[in-house]
């Protein structure tokens, strides 16, 4: 009697995983995309704090944002429980402060909410640079989190500068700091932004210049760090990308 050979059926092959999504640096452990997340409100902040400006009310929904931007700069932080840490220990001060600002105002407090948010905010670009030289492949999250770095940098020089303007009245050849008893530091922001981000890009449209030394100072340091970081950021990107070119070939 011939052996009859039982076929077992071929066990159905288990469903890849989303390449989109995966590629796009959305996998499970980053859902939404923690990079991409910040990069969206930061942006949202930077349009909507000129917006809100003239507006007291409206200034608790430029609170709002900031907030937020403060809470998804500490979620990418998560990657590493030391950087988290200190960012906590630094991002409580920022946020409490900025809200008690609405409220009770001195300059002290003024300068001390600045210089906690600037101090927070370069610690989350050194957390975002730090990831960007670890990273194995490029992915949508991976260039949100260098556009991320970018524009931090730039929000971060802009609180130095309030700080420089409440400390040293006349550093700026225009008034950026409108300040009295009730209008806040922070409804002037958007004039430092915007002056920051004109040096951390080199624009130099003129309409602004920096008149003391401590400004003239942060203003050269700005400029510098900014193209030195689009230099390396680029030369990291590339070989990231040509790696994984020729790892595709092999």
């Amino acid at each position: 009697m011939g052996e009859t050979s039982v076929h077992q059926p071929e066990a159905a092959p288990k469903p890849d995983s989303n390449r989109l999504w995966d590629a796009l640096g959305l996998g499970r452990r980053n859902i939404p995309g923690r990079y991409t997340l910040l990069l969206f409100l930061v942006l949202l902040m930077i349009v909507g704090e000129p917006m809100f400006a003239a507006h007291r009310v409206a200034q608790r929904l430029a609170s709002i944002s900031m907030s937020l931007v403060l809470l998804a700069a500490l979620y990418t932080l998560n990657v590493s429980p030391a950087y988290f840490a200190i960012g906590l220990l630094v991002m409580l001060p920022a946020f409490v402060t900025r809200w008690a600002l609405h409220w009770y105002r001195t300059p002290e407090l003024e300068v001390f909410s600045a210089l906690s948010a600037s101090a927070f905010i370069f610690i989350t670009v050194v957390g975002l640079v730090r990831e960007l030289f670890s990273v194995k492949r490029v992915t949508l999250d991976t260039i949100s989190a260098a556009i991320c770095a970018y524009l931090l940098m730039g929000l971060g020089w802009g609180f130095l500068f309030a700080v420089v303007a409440i400390e040293h009245p006349g550093s700026f050849s225009r008034v950026l700091l409108v300040h009295s008893g009730s209008s806040p530091m922070f409804m002037s922001l958007h004039n430092f932004f915007y002056y920051s981000f004109v040096c951390l890009t080199t624009t130099g449209y003129g309409d602004i210049a920096p008149t003391s030394d401590p400004a003239r100072a942060l203003s050269v340091l700005e400029s510098v760090t900014g193209q030195m970081y689009l230099a390396i950021l680029i030369a990291r990107l590339v070989s990231l990308e040509v790696a994984q070119s020729m790892l595709g070939r092999g």
